[in-house]
């Protein structure tokens, strides 16, 4: 005789099965960048220190010749700059010229004199009316001292004049901020 007996049926919990493959995959996924970041950053630290290293060689090839070629350059631009502060009077009468010039006046030649006080132009401007306004805005200054205007000729770009202009001697000294 076969007797039957009920079984309990088996249960099977298919809704914990996808979130435990979808876990264990971003864990995977996970530990193959922190593996690959790994990899990255000795990758890096291997170039730092062949960049590093190539500096330490690099700066052990300076020798003394170079240091005493940069020495005697910083020696020279000492010099020099003792040079430009005692010709600092130029940059006033630069500062003044430019701005008295007329937007279409050219200005070719500019030759100073400290000690007899006057200035020479040379330039070009397009008619005789911007000339003119040119002529105007040097007189109206108050370090002009006196403008007189030497041969006008006609060129290919305009009007060629020369300026010969008495300067204030204030002009030359250096200002103080």
């Amino acid at each position: 005789m076969v007797e039957i007996t009920p079984q309990k049926p088996k249960i099977y919990f298919v809704a914990w099965r996808w979130p435990l493959w979808i876990s264990l995959g971003l864990f995977l996924l996970s530990a193959a960048v922190f593996v690959g970041f790994k990899i990255y950053l000795a990758q890096l630290e291997t170039e730092i220190l062949n960049i590093n290293n190539q500096i330490k060689a690099e700066a052990a090839k300076v020798n003394a010749k170079d240091e005493n070629t940069v020495s005697g350059l910083n020696d020279s631009l000492s010099a020099f700059n003792g040079l430009v502060s005692n010709h600092s009077y130029f940059s006033e009468l630069l500062r003044l010229t430019s701005s008295l010039t007329h937007t279409r006046v050219t200005f070719t030649k500019f030759d100073a004199d400290k000690d007899k006080n006057f200035l020479q132009l040379k330039g070009v401007a397009q008619n005789y009316t911007i000339l003119a306004k040119q002529m105007v805005a040097l007189r109206e200054n108050e370090n002009i001292k006196s403008l007189e205007v030497k041969g006008i000729n006609f060129g290919t770009s305009g009007l060629d004049f020369e300026l010969t202009i008495g300067i204030d001697p204030k002009v030359f000294i250096k200002q103080q901020p």
